[in-house]
């Protein structure tokens, strides 16, 4: 039970095979990064560089386990669906909530 996402050569799509069976086009913008979500929590970046080749990083771990197989990510763990979109930094670095007070009756008096 796992999925292993390929990069197809030559092209700016992916193979995915193993729980889910299917091709994404990688979307462009401004960057040459992408984003996949799995279905357990896990979320990819990946990168084409100038030769076309694909460069995997994991962004946020979920419940699998993820290898990098040369070009290509397997995710360890049931997978029931992903999706891909273009990079967007606030999804892979949200802002840090502000620290809530231990003991706000005594942060007052301290003022």
């Amino acid at each position: 039970m796992c999925v292993l996402i390929t990069p197809i050569s030559d092209s700016v799509r992916l193979r995915v095979t193993g729980d889910v069976e299917t091709m994404l086009a990688v979307p462009y913008e401004n960057d040459d990064r992408f984003l996949i979500g799995l279905s357990d929590g896990t979320l990819l970046m990946g990168c084409y560089d100038k030769d076309m080749r694909c460069r995997w990083e994991v962004a946020r771990d979920g419940a699998g386990f993820v290898h990098f197989e040369g070009n290509s990510a397997r995710v360890e763990w049931r997978i029931e669906w992903l999706t891909i979109a273009a990079f967007d930094a606030r999804v892979v670095e949200p802002a840090n909530p502000p620290a809530l007070p231990l003991f706000p009756d005594l942060d007052r008096w301290a003022a």
